[in-house]
């Protein structure tokens, strides 16, 4: 009797080992169906993310630092539609394209996945303007900090720039650079231009007048006077008050004089009539 009871012990207990084994099988096998789909969904959005989207969405562009382009011609300057994807978007070569650009002074191109595209440009500001012929044509040309010469954008006014004749430019290339001679001279005009005081406001015109040996002085036409002032290359503020006050005393004496001399540390003029 004892021996039946025992040995049916025996078997419930391992019916119960058995059953607990099987559950536990079943919650195994879930759980690696569960991990097994989360897996599939990670690799399906990696792929979609690193591959489906960068070839197939077009970019997003931006641009910073922009001041006389707008960000559609520099599209047009990429040459980039809207089909441009981000994964086909080579940005050396676009930053090679801008550098090349004689209005820009420095250019970045940074790819942020998935989709866009930042472009940081710093262009050229001029500081002066000059009129070339070229190709038989009166083209106006803008002149940066630096000496730079770059051509003007089509109907961007140049009224606001003091005006520069004579310079020594016999066959012009677009972004060439002045002679180091003549760049201290443009530095210094564009330190007065920064000044609060608007000195180059009274002055219509500034005229290169080349020496021999690289010298130059200068020829400047005031705005409100039939009177020229000669001065030499130190292009300053100090000259410039200078100018001021001589040619306020000149045109109280009469119309007669046609040109005031300020180089040498001293003052003459010329009258209409003796011509000294």
């Amino acid at each position: 009797m004892s021996d039946s009871m025992m040995y049916s012990d025996i078997r419930n207990f391992m019916a119960e080992g058995e059953q607990k084994v099987r559950h536990s099988d079943r919650k195994f096998r879930a759980l690696k169906f569960i991990v097994g789909a989360l897996c599939l969904i990670l690799i399906v959005e990696v792929v979609l993310y690193t591959v489906i989207i960068p070839s197939k969405a077009p970019i997003k562009i931006s641009f910073s630092g922009l001041q006389m382009y707008t960000a559609e011609e520099m599209c047009q300057i990429l040459n980039t539609g809207p089909n441009q994807t981000w994964s086909k978007f080579d940005s050396a070569l676009a930053a090679s394209v801008l550098a090349d650009c004689p209005w820009i002074e420095s250019v970045s191109v940074t790819k942020g996945f998935p989709d866009t595209v930042t472009i940081s440009v710093k262009e050229r500001i001029p500081v002066a303007a000059t009129l070339l012929n070229v190709d038989g044509r009166t083209i106006p040309v803008h002149i940066d900090e630096t000496g730079v010469l770059f051509v003007a954008k089509a109907g961007a006014s140049i009224n606001h720039l003091p005006l520069i004749s004579g310079l020594p430019v016999e066959e012009f290339n677009d972004g060439m650079r002045l002679p180091s001679t003549y760049r201290n001279f443009i530095q210094q005009l564009a330190k007065i231009q920064r000044l609060p005081q608007k000195y180059l406001a009274t002055i219509s015109e500034i005229h290169v007048d080349v020496k021999e040996y690289g010298n130059f002085d200068l020829i400047l036409y005031p705005v409100h006077s039939h009177t020229k002032v000669l001065m030499d290359r130190t292009f300053s503020e100090d000259s410039l008050q200078y100018m001021v006050v001589v040619l306020d005393v000149v045109n109280s004496l009469g119309p007669g004089i046609s040109e005031i001399d300020l180089r040498y540390g001293s003052v003459s003029f010329r009258t209409k009539v003796s011509g000294s």
